[in-house]
């Protein structure tokens, strides 16, 4: 019975210094999710950042223009 006892102890003493060192090599979903995010960012940044700058650009022109024609009619 001890035997069996000491076995089963030190079987669950291997799993879980096993779970231990595979946890600690492997990235947490939060680590992942950090990581996708700052890739997305960067991308964004590189690439979209631009069009981004030009579209806000045009739309403060627009909405000037609209605003200069307002004044000139009296509205």
């Amino acid at each position: 019975m001890e035997k069996k006892v000491a076995l089963v102890l030190s079987l669950m003493l291997l799993f879980s210094a096993l779970v231990l060192v595979s946890a600690e090599e492997a990235p947490t979903i939060g680590q992942r999710l950090d990581t996708a995010t700052n890739d997305v960012t960067k991308f964004f940044n590189e690439h979209a950042g631009p069009a981004v700058d030009t579209v806000s650009s045009t739309a403060k022109s627009v909405f000037n223009w609209f605003g200069d024609k307002a004044k000139e009619w009296g509205l």
